[in-house]
């Protein structure tokens, strides 16, 4: 019984190692899908809904970091993620720049016209 049990204990480690190299792969599968997925919507400059016509008037209050304006046009469904907008707007070097006041912004528009808006960089601005 000396041999079964050393022969166990073997297919019993290799299988371990096995299904730990699975699920190593699986993670990482999912983090480049992820990773992907994220750097597509930041620098791709697509709107969140490309066919939606409804607008919203946001008001940005004096002194509004970019996460919090991001939150709350994530929160009015116009961007798809409060982070993604964040990251357009560091990268767009729109940070700082923008505005206080009420917009007019839809999830039709991409995420570098909305931080042109409100850095009032075109004539959208209500206020």
């Amino acid at each position: 019984m000396g041999d079964r049990d050393k022969i166990a204990n073997v297919i019993l480690g290799i299988s371990v190692r096995v299904l730990l190299n699975v699920v190593m792969l699986f993670v990482l599968v999912q983090g480049f899908g992820t990773g992907y997925r994220f750097s597509y919507k930041l620098f791709s400059d697509i709107p969140y809904r490309s066919g939606a016509a409804e607008e919203y008037k946001i008001t940005i209050e004096e002194g509004s970091s970019v996460l919090a304006i991001g939150t709350l046009l994530e929160e009015r469904g116009v961007v798809d993620g409060r982070y993604l907008f964040a990251a357009r707007a560091y990268l767009g070097r729109y940070n700082g720049r923008m505005l206080a006041g009420t917009y007019t912004l839809g999830p039709a528009m991409s995420p570098d016209r909305i931080c042109q808006i409100l850095c009032g960089m075109q004539s959208e601005e209500t206020s």
